[in-house]
């Protein structure tokens, strides 16, 4: 076994060595698809934890060679956001149970997020709560963006927001296909909205303020993004 561990939650680490066993038997499943999403409590923390499910044989023996682990990433993305000013769920351990030469089973753990809302919800909140809340991601995404950062599965259930002190506030989830690196042009920027939801007016209305954040033509911007989301939905 190796882990990876967050020196703040040192005093979890015999729990954590054993998050196998108590993967499969405590908690509350809240995802089951190739990999599973549970939610566990520990020393009074509600922690939300990853199972990786095991690659093919060719891609156990890229991992062995150069890839770095799922799992791995999970944990590492989530310091460098935090390092820059965005919110992520804190990273608490990435643990790796070793069958063999070429097999493992990764477990990625953090602090579970209460935010009530991801942007899946966006169709379902008010005209008034949109008109707030568009804007406001927009300008997250923007700056998000500026940094370097492109996620690259920055679908609407993997953006968490909740409205704290009058203010809205967003944290990214599922962050281990983040990239980070020189700035995101606008035309992948753009392109990078293709899995959020929404009708056509409110990915308009997103357009629109992504490009007042970005200082670019709103024509484009928005032209951009329906084409980006309307290609993405239509080959679903």
């Amino acid at each position: 076994m190796k882990i990876i561990l967050n020196p703040k939650y040192e005093h979890l680490r015999s729990y954590l060595e054993h998050i196998d066993k108590h993967f499969e038997h405590d908690g509350h499943e809240i995802h089951r698809g190739r990999n599973v999403l549970r939610t566990l409590r520990a020393e009074g923390l509600a922690l939300c934890v990853k199972r990786y499910a095991s690659p093919s044989l060719p891609g156990r023996l890229a991992y062995k060679l150069y890839k770095t682990p799922k799992g791995k990433k999970a944990y590492l993305s989530p310091l460098l956001l935090r390092e820059r000013g965005f919110e992520s769920p804190e990273p608490i351990a990435f643990v790796k149970y070793s069958k063999g030469w070429f097999d493992s089973t990764t477990y990625f753990v953090c602090l579970y997020s209460d935010y009530k809302y991801s942007m899946a919800d966006i169709m379902n909140l008010s005209p008034e709560e949109q008109s707030e809340v568009i804007p406001a991601f927009a300008r997250y995404a923007a700056r998000l963006h500026r940094e370097g950062f492109l996620h690259r599965d920055f679908s609407a259930d993997n953006i968490l927001f909740d409205k704290i002190n009058g203010r809205y506030r967003f944290t990214l989830i599922d962050t281990n296909s983040m990239h980070c690196g020189r700035p995101v042009s606008i035309e992948k920027g753009c392109a990078n909205f293709a899995r959020l939801a929404g009708d056509d007016n409110v990915l308009r209305q997103l357009g629109k303020a992504y490009a007042a954040e970005q200082s670019t033509d709103s024509e484009q911007c928005c032209s951009l993004i329906l084409e980006a989301v309307h290609k993405f939905r239509s080959e679903k």
